[in-house]
Protein backbone atom coordinates (compact mmCIF):
# COMPACT_ATOMS: atom_id res chain seq x y z
CA UNK A 1 0.00 0.00 0.00
CA UNK A 2 1.46 3.95 -1.07
CA UNK A 3 2.12 5.91 2.22
CA UNK A 4 -0.38 8.51 0.43
CA UNK A 5 -3.12 5.70 0.74
CA UNK A 6 -2.15 4.39 4.35
CA UNK A 7 -2.71 8.37 5.31
CA UNK A 8 -6.11 8.51 3.72
CA UNK A 9 -7.06 5.07 5.33
CA UNK A 10 -5.97 6.19 8.85
CA UNK A 11 -7.56 9.96 8.68
CA UNK A 12 -10.91 8.05 7.04
CA UNK A 13 -10.54 6.09 10.29
CA UNK A 14 -10.00 8.79 12.92
CA UNK A 15 -12.98 10.75 11.26
CA UNK A 16 -15.14 7.84 11.23
CA UNK A 17 -14.33 7.21 15.41
CA UNK A 18 -14.89 11.10 15.89
CA UNK A 19 -18.12 10.99 14.42
CA UNK A 20 -19.18 8.25 16.49
CA UNK A 21 -17.91 9.44 19.43
CA UNK A 22 -20.13 12.90 19.07
CA UNK A 23 -22.77 10.91 18.05
CA UNK A 24 -22.74 8.78 21.26
CA UNK A 25 -22.18 12.24 23.46
CA UNK A 26 -24.90 13.78 21.48
CA UNK A 27 -27.52 10.71 22.54
CA UNK A 28 -25.92 10.77 25.97
CA UNK A 29 -26.68 14.54 26.24
CA UNK A 30 -30.56 14.44 25.25
CA UNK A 31 -31.00 11.22 27.54
CA UNK A 32 -30.02 13.23 30.60
CA UNK A 33 -32.15 15.25 33.20
CA UNK A 34 -31.77 17.88 29.86
CA UNK A 35 -34.55 21.18 29.75
CA UNK A 36 -35.48 21.83 26.08
CA UNK A 37 -37.89 24.53 24.69
CA UNK A 38 -39.12 24.58 21.51
CA UNK A 39 -40.99 22.37 19.05
CA UNK A 40 -37.20 21.05 17.21
CA UNK A 41 -36.31 19.59 20.81
CA UNK A 42 -39.00 17.27 21.07
CA UNK A 43 -39.09 16.57 17.12
CA UNK A 44 -35.41 15.33 17.62
CA UNK A 45 -36.76 13.40 20.74
CA UNK A 46 -39.24 11.61 18.54
CA UNK A 47 -36.73 11.31 16.06
CA UNK A 48 -33.71 9.54 17.91
CA UNK A 49 -36.83 7.52 20.26
CA UNK A 50 -35.49 8.68 23.26
CA UNK A 51 -37.27 8.00 26.13
CA UNK A 52 -36.76 9.78 29.91
CA UNK A 53 -36.11 13.18 28.40
CA UNK A 54 -37.38 16.29 30.38
CA UNK A 55 -38.25 18.79 27.53
CA UNK A 56 -40.15 22.41 27.42
CA UNK A 57 -42.40 22.08 24.24
CA UNK A 58 -45.05 24.67 22.58
CA UNK A 59 -47.69 23.71 20.55
CA UNK A 60 -51.70 23.76 19.50
CA UNK A 61 -53.71 20.97 20.92
CA UNK A 62 -54.79 19.18 18.75
CA UNK A 63 -57.83 17.01 20.20
CA UNK A 64 -59.14 15.87 23.67
CA UNK A 65 -59.20 12.31 24.57
CA UNK A 66 -61.19 11.24 27.26
CA UNK A 67 -59.79 11.11 30.70
CA UNK A 68 -57.43 7.99 31.49
CA UNK A 69 -59.81 6.78 34.88
CA UNK A 70 -57.93 3.40 35.31
CA UNK A 71 -55.57 3.53 38.10
CA UNK A 72 -54.76 7.58 38.97
CA UNK A 73 -56.63 9.76 36.71
CA UNK A 74 -54.61 11.80 33.93
CA UNK A 75 -56.51 14.15 31.88
CA UNK A 76 -55.43 13.63 28.30
CA UNK A 77 -55.19 15.61 24.99
CA UNK A 78 -53.06 15.51 21.80
CA UNK A 79 -50.41 18.47 20.69
CA UNK A 80 -49.97 18.71 17.09
CA UNK A 81 -46.47 19.61 16.09
CA UNK A 82 -45.34 21.32 12.89
CA UNK A 83 -43.88 18.16 11.45
CA UNK A 84 -47.07 16.70 11.33
CA UNK A 85 -47.46 14.23 14.30
CA UNK A 86 -48.67 14.20 17.63
CA UNK A 87 -47.26 14.03 21.13
CA UNK A 88 -49.83 12.91 23.68
CA UNK A 89 -50.13 14.37 27.32
CA UNK A 90 -50.99 12.44 30.05
CA UNK A 91 -51.48 14.90 32.95
CA UNK A 92 -52.07 13.59 36.47
CA UNK A 93 -55.10 15.47 37.70
CA UNK A 94 -54.73 13.68 41.17
CA UNK A 95 -51.12 15.85 41.58
CA UNK A 96 -52.26 18.98 39.61
CA UNK A 97 -55.47 20.71 38.85
CA UNK A 98 -57.16 20.14 35.14
CA UNK A 99 -55.65 22.33 32.27
CA UNK A 100 -59.24 24.10 30.93
CA UNK A 101 -58.13 23.82 27.35
CA UNK A 102 -59.76 23.23 24.09
CA UNK A 103 -58.65 21.93 20.75
CA UNK A 104 -56.63 25.37 19.23
CA UNK A 105 -55.05 26.53 22.11
CA UNK A 106 -51.98 26.71 22.76
CA UNK A 107 -50.20 25.25 25.46
CA UNK A 108 -46.33 25.38 26.98
CA UNK A 109 -45.49 21.82 28.64
CA UNK A 110 -42.81 20.60 30.69
CA UNK A 111 -42.67 17.37 31.39
CA UNK A 112 -41.00 13.67 30.60
CA UNK A 113 -40.95 12.67 27.21
CA UNK A 114 -41.30 8.91 26.21
CA UNK A 115 -40.83 7.74 22.56
CA UNK A 116 -43.60 5.30 21.15
CA UNK A 117 -44.91 4.77 17.54
CA UNK A 118 -47.33 7.31 17.76
CA UNK A 119 -45.19 9.83 18.18
CA UNK A 120 -44.60 10.08 21.81
CA UNK A 121 -46.30 10.32 25.42
CA UNK A 122 -44.85 13.40 27.51
CA UNK A 123 -46.16 13.15 31.47
CA UNK A 124 -44.88 14.28 34.78
CA UNK A 125 -46.58 17.84 33.86
CA UNK A 126 -47.12 18.54 38.07
CA UNK A 127 -45.31 18.94 40.90
CA UNK A 128 -42.86 16.45 42.03
CA UNK A 129 -42.88 14.88 45.73
CA UNK A 130 -39.41 12.90 44.90
CA UNK A 131 -36.24 14.51 45.24
CA UNK A 132 -35.69 11.80 42.24
CA UNK A 133 -37.77 13.37 39.61
CA UNK A 134 -37.56 17.16 38.36
CA UNK A 135 -41.31 18.32 38.56
CA UNK A 136 -43.17 19.63 35.45
CA UNK A 137 -46.17 22.21 34.63
CA UNK A 138 -48.36 22.93 32.03
CA UNK A 139 -49.09 26.67 31.12
CA UNK A 140 -52.24 28.05 29.67
CA UNK A 141 -53.62 31.85 29.58
CA UNK A 142 -50.90 33.27 31.90
CA UNK A 143 -51.47 30.04 34.66
CA UNK A 144 -49.13 27.78 35.32
CA UNK A 145 -50.61 24.47 36.48
CA UNK A 146 -48.52 22.05 38.58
Amino acid sequence: MKPANIVNAALTLVLLVLIALFNSTLADTLTKSTTYAGQTDVLAAQKLHLKRVHLTVEAPVLKLLSDDTVGIPHQRFLLQLTNGTTVLVAHDTQMAPRVPVRAGDIVTIHGEYIWNEKGGVIHWTHHSNSTHHEPGWIEFNGQRYQ
